[in-house]
């Protein structure tokens, strides 16, 4: 929900070696010298970029991964002849967007957003998966093949792009199957990144719920609902859905009936928004954050925060507030939950901040 991913400019000696060439001459030197190309594109007001050129390409093992293997190069795509032809040549709308060809200038893969740590080394070992390469998918795609696996895996790499509305794919992609054959792991995308709760797609996998446990399996089925379900509830202490307290109770009880694993902190949730509504049980619900935040993983008690807190400022003291604050473990999220304790405080009667 949160956390997608930063990036950054300009590695260090012992990062990704990145070369002054232009394209072509980046294809001919990977060509002579048996590589692949990998182009970062990138723009001077893209905060993930900056993050990614200080965090990631100046990592060791970013510089003995890509510079035996790739010619790399950092083109801007608002600057100079190089850069915007590349964003025009690929249609790229996203940034960073990351570009892989072979040594014919082929491409093998491309996607869009930074990714933290080793794991982008990951996502560019993609490149060289048949089943997860945008660009033979994409060529596999345009042949006219229309397997359901092949179809559902090119539709998660263009849309991983960024360079195009995928919307019309996926409806074409769903209404092309029986309600039997979307209770798939295939299709599993349909019911995850591309379904509310209380949308129609929602619902098939709640009503279906069973059948897709066995079929997928009760881990990822759970972990896909309890998303939807924090999605849910954060929608409303984040002040992006209206809050209508039946159908919060109406969801409350649906939840229950799921019997979901680990779902430790949805009951966190739960206490948030009947508070957030109701104004009462402040004091309740910091007692339950204080107690349940050693027992679950940093990063779901750090998302939930990042919606709770400001939410709930005017309910707690000034004492609690940066009590909570002080359980939270991602930085950009104690920036975030410290400014909105500064600013409630600013147009705070002194006697309230006490």
């Amino acid at each position: 929900m949160l956390f997608v991913v930063f990036l950054s400019v300009g590695a260090g000696a012992q990062g990704i070696n990145f070369q002054e060439l232009t394209l072509n001459e980046a294809i001919a030197k990977a060509k002579a010298e048996n590589k692949f190309v990998f182009i970062d594109s990138y723009t001077d007001w893209c905060g993930p970029c900056k993050m990614m050129d200080k965090e990631i390409y100046p990592m060791k093992e970013m510089g003995d991964y890509f510079n035996p293997k790739f010619i790399s190069l950092k083109l801007n795509a608002e600057k100079g002849v190089e850069g915007p032809a590349v964003k025009e040549k690929f249609g790229i709308k996203a940034y960073p967007t990351f570009v892989i060809l072979d040594g014919d200038g082929k491409l093998l893969h491309m996607f869009a957003g930074g990714v933290l740590g080793l794991a982008f080394i990951d996502k560019i070992e993609e490149s060289f998966n048949p089943e997860k390469a945008f660009g033979t998918l994409q060529k596999r795609y345009n042949s006219g093949e229309r397997d359901k696996k092949l179809v559902a895996s090119y539709i998660m790499a263009l849309q991983a792009t960024y360079t195009a509305d995928v919307t019309e794919l996926i409806n074409q992609f769903e209404s092309s199957l029986t309600e039997d054959e979307r209770i798939c792991e295939e299709c599993m995308f349909l019911y995850d990144d591309y379904a509310r709760l209380e949308s129609a797609r929602g619902k098939f996998l709640t009503d279906n719920l069973e059948k897709f446990r066995t079929k997928v399996g009760r881990d990822k089925i759970d972990l896909v609902m309890k998303k939807k379900y924090e999605a849910y509830y954060a929608g409303i202490i984040g002040k992006q859905r209206v809050p209508n307290f039946a159908d919060f109770e109406e969801k409350n009880r649906q939840l229950a009936l799921l019997n979901l694993k680990n779902d430790k902190i949805l009951p966190v949730y739960q206490a948030a928004v009947k508070t957030y509504i109701s104004k009462e049980g402040a004091n309740s619900l910091f007692s339950l954050i204080k107690e349940i935040a050693p027992k679950i993983e940093s990063n779901e008690m750090d998302r939930f925060l990042y919606f709770a807190i400001p939410s709930l400022l005017d309910l707690w003291t000034k004492q609690q507030t940066e009590e909570i604050i002080a359980l939270v473990k991602n930085d950009k999220v104690i920036e975030s939950a410290t400014k909105a304790l500064e600013k409630h405080l600013k147009t705070t009667q002194p006697v309230l901040q006490k």
